[in-house]
């Protein structure tokens, strides 16, 4: 089973007081055991439903409604999602803050070893973010209490060999439960004839580790992909501009219409795009269009992270658009233009800083800065985030 799936069931059956316990011991006497409330339970699980519409699609199964669905059917991928992804935000102020402080060591772990990449610095941050949350998971939990044993399952110890299995083997993303479950996937697919099953998987074995070396060897050999829908616009460097678009060119309004005037020094026509598909596969949405949808059905996509002048910024895309842009002047004197994808944003504040170092730079609580419009380099977007309410 994925070691996810069995810490977020060893955290929620001690928080609800579910786990079994031995006698003189009582879930009534665990102050951790707060869900052991069902009216704080129901709205907690409320809580989870209603962030979920707030990630974007690129994230995949939405976790459910855990007070409903925890024990029918709860997907491995929706207890990362719950547990290391919306947890750490709608736990704040409900778990009482000592065992707060120890479920975010574990979340920042986390959080650092599922990098596809990952740099030493990193990896020493995840070994120490480990061995302290199991240090003080046994004191806040176990404390030393021989009916309290079972809360220490294997799991708990699983978790501190995590990075010493990185150095000997790589990140544990490339040889999890995940990877051999859409590897199995994938060789089952390519089976076509009834006979002789494992003998044509060994076969589509031998042939894709072969096909994958020679590809290793010689990369010109990986063809590129080129999968852009019509009337799409390619950027370059992995970037596109996707439909839909504005038909006629329209004037900008209020604080778009500023940002613009700032940046050209002139009030123009634009047309406004919905979509940029970025390098890494997500497509960036906009307010412009998804708020023309019921919210119940919007998988929010519209907030992204931003590299501006060497520093991570978190924004809104209201819309992108293709703007002239001065590039000096001809021989002539004549002023020269050149067409550059922008996109229009509304900035969020810097992160909460007692909360950021609080949760071990874990959690990132901001607030939108409603007159902050800005004009920025398409390309500056780096990834497509969440950005819950909490």
């Amino acid at each position: 089973m994925h070691l996810t799936q069995l810490l977020a069931d060893l955290l929620l059956s001690l928080w609800r007081g579910t786990i079994d316990y031995t006698p003189p011991d009582h879930p009534s006497t665990w102050e951790w055991a707060v869900f052991r409330d069902a009216n704080l339970w129901q709205g907690h699980g409320q809580a989870v439903t209603d962030a979920a519409q707030h990630l974007p699609g690129s994230f995949d199964r939405k976790p459910c409604n855990p007070t409903q669905k925890i024990n029918t059917g709860y997907k491995t991928w929706e207890f990362q999602m719950y547990i290391f992804g919306l947890g750490p935000a709608l736990l704040y102020n409900v778990v009482p803050q000592q065992y707060w402080l120890n479920y975010y060591q574990l979340v920042c772990g986390f959080c650092l070893i599922c990098q596809h990449s990952i740099s030493m610095q990193d990896l020493q941050a995840a070994h120490a973010c480990f061995i302290q949350w199991e240090l003080d998971f046994e004191i806040l939990y176990y404390q030393q209490q021989a009916e309290c044993l079972q809360f220490i399952c294997p799991c708990v110890h699983q978790v501190m060999h995590l990075t010493t299995e990185t150095l000997q083997k790589g990140p544990p993303i490339c040889y999890s439960q995940w990877t051999m479950e859409c590897t199995i996937g994938n060789f089952g697919q390519e089976i076509r004839q009834p006979s002789n099953p494992y003998a044509n998987l060994l076969r589509e074995g031998v042939q894709q580790c072969q096909v994958n070396a020679l590809k290793a060897m010689v990369p010109d050999l990986v063809e590129p992909k080129q999968d852009l829908p019509q009337g799409s616009i390619d950027l370059g460097d992995g970037y596109s501009l996707l439909r839909k678009c504005d038909l006629y060119d329209v004037q900008p309004q209020g604080g778009a219409a500023r940002a613009i005037r700032e940046y050209l020094g002139a009030d123009v026509k634009i047309c406004r795009w919905a979509c940029l598909r970025l390098p890494n596969g997500q497509t960036a949405r906009t307010v412009w269009r998804e708020a023309k949808k019921p919210a119940e059905k919007v998988c929010i996509s519209r907030n992204v992270k931003l590299m501006l002048d060497g520093e991570i910024c978190l924004a809104e895309v209201l819309y992108f658009t293709h703007l002239a842009v001065a590039d000096g002047l001809d021989e002539d004197g004549e002023q020269i233009f050149h067409w550059q994808a922008m996109v229009l944003v509304m900035m969020y504040s810097y992160p909460d800083r007692d909360l950021l170092k609080l949760s071990f730079h874990a959690v990132s609580s901001c607030k939108p800065i409603e007159d902050d419009i800005c004009v920025v380099d398409a390309k500056s977007i780096t990834d497509v985030i969440g950005m819950v309410p909490h």
